[in-house]
């Protein structure tokens, strides 16, 4: 009896370890497989990176050639559902971070005042004051409500999303 004692203690010691070590052989297998458990969602183009607020795959794609104005597909995950396609510079809206516009307009992927007031109209219809404050610095007029919003999901209705 007093024997089993001392086993049952680095039994119960010891289990942690090895069912720790076991998962990070796991991970580390998986991760050389090419699965990337913990790097979460890679874009794949340079509207899921703008949308994911990631600015430096975001100028990798640009630097590769991708064109901010042109419409991408975006898995529903990453903007909305109910958007799967969008333009760079739209998809940047749903990373609410002004500083991916301030981005793509020194890259070069926003010019003129009209693509500026579309683009303000978005952020307003996304409620993202600090980007209408930005793109529309003296304030922001002829945005219907909900119209520029509509236009970015309408391209959707017809598409249907596979994995």
């Amino acid at each position: 009896m007093t024997i089993r004692l001392p086993v049952a203690i680095a039994v119960a010691l010891l289990a942690p370890i090895g069912v720790a070590t076991l998962g990070v052989l796991a991970v580390a297998a998986g991760e050389r497989a090419g699965a990337t458990p913990f790097a979460g969602l890679v874009p794949r183009n340079s509207a899921e990176a703008a949308g994911l607020g990631r600015a430096a795959e975001l100028l990798r794609f640009l630097k590769e050639g991708q064109d901010p104005r042109a419409v991408y597909p975006v898995r529903p995950e990453i903007l909305s559902s109910a958007i799967l396609r969008a333009t760079t510079v739209e998809a940047a809206m749903w990373s609410r971070q002004v500083e991916m516009i301030k981005l793509l307009e020194r890259q070069g992927a926003i010019d003129g005042s009209e693509e500026r007031k579309t683009l303000a109209c978005l952020a307003a219809d996304l409620k993202i004051d600090d980007v209408v404050e930005h793109l529309a610095p003296d304030g922001l007029s002829g945005c219907e409500p909900g119209q520029a919003l509509a236009r970015v999901t309408a391209r959707t209705s017809s598409v249907e999303y596979t994995r």
